[in-house]
């Protein structure tokens, strides 16, 4: 899978942190930057349906560092990765 993490706090690191948190997983997360606005709230997770068999799995991953808010298996097929995490407030 390679994952893209993305800042929706808008506070500073957030998605570095996320990231790591990933790798130490053995994830791959491929890149980092800023969601399309600061007003999410807990943790999105976006996943093309090809690889939504990984969701439970993330979602157990990651529910032991944050609260997920919204999972979906609807992420297109053209995005550049297989998983897109937004982290909120």
């Amino acid at each position: 899978l390679s994952i893209a993490v993305k800042n929706g706090s808008g506070a500073e690191g957030v998605a570095g942190k996320g990231a790591a948190i990933l790798k130490g997983f053995g994830y791959n997360v491929v890149s980092t930057g800023n969601a399309d606005n600061f007003d999410y709230e807990g943790v999105t997770i976006k996943m093309k349906k090809e690889s939504s068999k990984f969701l439970d799995l993330l979602k157990k991953d990651l529910s032991k560092d944050y609260t997920i808010t919204a999972s979906s298996s609807d992420l297109p097929s053209d995005s550049p990765t297989d998983v897109l995490i937004i982290i909120g407030k």
